[in-house]
């Protein structure tokens, strides 16, 4: 693993260390956000709204970023997103006003798609097909260590100093990143796009954009996406809900099932993405949704705390090994000049399963079936992105090959 992480470029590090600690940034904040929009007096209505603009921001703008990212370069959209985020995040503490807050954390949604959508494109643009699954693998480790860091930091700030503080913490990690940001090498993809598309006109140009976005690779990814990130949400917006109704767990209880998972997570993932590497990508990507129905199966039968502690530490391998894996392919089967358009709609397209999931399914499930309904959901979802995936296995294949 030591001489297989050395052929990485360094830049790959530095982006592992502004993703870990922008992470950190963005988990400081969210399980205060809904606590300190309660303490301005805000209505139910209100911070609802405001959990809700994040994703509503990352839906809109991935794509139109990953376009933008494939014309004027991947590090200009990061450390321009990462500017953003600083200053809309320290912007919170500046504020009590509903609507203004719900509109900075829309913009922190936008700031999040930039970011995202450019680190995502330019890993596969640096590395090689053959350590692409470790790179992403390293990124993810580090976002992982951020998640569970994160709200640790931001409630002991909270107890120990003010509600604003964390968030005038999380802007400074914001700026920090963003000098950071500053050390990527640039790599120009427009040198590719100039070749073959200099002379197209705007119009023709878009219908090409839209054509890659909407291939059969792309929609199949898309819609496998999609699924696993409906998953996903309804996971986490249920299992708290199941186990502290049905088992008794307490806050702390399940703050330490999710602790567990983040540690799995952050600790597999460099491994999973070599894994990736080494038996191919669709492989580990159905281990993973594998491991993740696995996880919510346990969890929907309960069969006691030490398997349902086990669960968790499964779900945190398989995330990894789900997501290391599928960037990973989009890399394989796109090219730099219409990568950030692809990742970019991909990326739109999953955060709507992640809205569906968390604000659709599991509220209606749950009030008209039962407490143990959004989880038989979420264990239904899993098995049908296993079948998609198995399905669309050929069709994915052949687009690596000629990648």
């Amino acid at each position: 693993m030591l001489k297989s992480l050395k052929k990485l470029h360094w830049s790959i590090f530095v982006l592992g260390i502004a993703s870990g600690v922008i992470m950190t940034g963005f988990m400081m904040l969210l399980p205060l956000l809904p606590e300190y929009a309660d303490q301005l007096g805000f209505s139910e209505y209100e911070i609802g709204l405001l959990v809700a603009a994040f994703f509503f921001g990352r839906v809109l703008f991935q794509f139109p970023l990953g376009v933008l990212s494939d014309y004027v370069g991947r590090r200009g959209i990061m450390s321009a997103s990462l500017l953003l985020f600083a200053a809309i995040t320290a912007a919170y503490a500046l504020t009590t006003d509903a609507i203004l807050m719900i509109i900075l954390r829309m913009m922190q949604g936008v700031a999040a798609s930039g970011f995202t959508v450019g680190s995502q494109s330019y890993i596969n643009d640096r590395t090689p097909a053959e350590f692409r699954g470790l790179a992403n693998g390293v990124i993810s480790s580090a976002i992982n260590i951020g998640v569970i860091a994160g709200p640790i930091l931001g409630a002991t700030l909270s107890q120990g100093f003010s509600y604003q503080t964390p968030f005038l913490v999380a802007g400074v990690l914001g700026a920090v990143c963003f000098v950071i940001s500053l050390a990527i090498p640039h790599m120009d993809v427009r040198q590719a796009r100039a070749k073959s598309g200099k002379l197209i006109p705007l119009r023709d140009r878009f219908r090409r954009i839209m054509s890659s976005a909407i291939s059969r690779s792309s929609l199949s990814l898309s819609f496998i996406h999609f699924l696993v990130m409906m998953a996903i949400a309804i996971f986490l917006t249920s299992a708290p809900i199941l186990t502290a109704e049905v088992l008794d767990w307490s806050k702390g209880d399940i703050a330490v099932a999710f602790a567990i998972g983040g540690a799995a997570a952050a600790i597999s993932s460099p491994f999973l993405g070599r894994l990736a590497d080494r038996i191919g990508r669709i492989r580990v990507l159905v281990l993973g949704l594998v491991t993740l129905f696995l996880e919510g199966l346990i969890v929907y039968l309960r069969p006691g705390t030490p398997l349902m502690l086990l669960a968790f530490a499964l779900g945190g391998a398989g995330t990894p090994a789900y997501f290391n894996a599928f960037y990973s392919l989009i890399g394989d089967v796109t090219s730099p000049p219409e990568r950030g358009a692809i990742t970019g709609f991909i990326g739109s397209f999953g955060e709507w399963g992640s809205i569906i999931g968390s604000s659709l399914l599991v509220p209606i499930t749950w009030r008209s079936i039962g407490v143990s309904a959004p989880m038989a959901a979420d264990v239904i979802i899993s098995l049908l992105t296993i079948a998609l995936v198995l399905l669309m296995k050929s069709v994915l294949q052949r687009q690596v090959a000629r990648g």
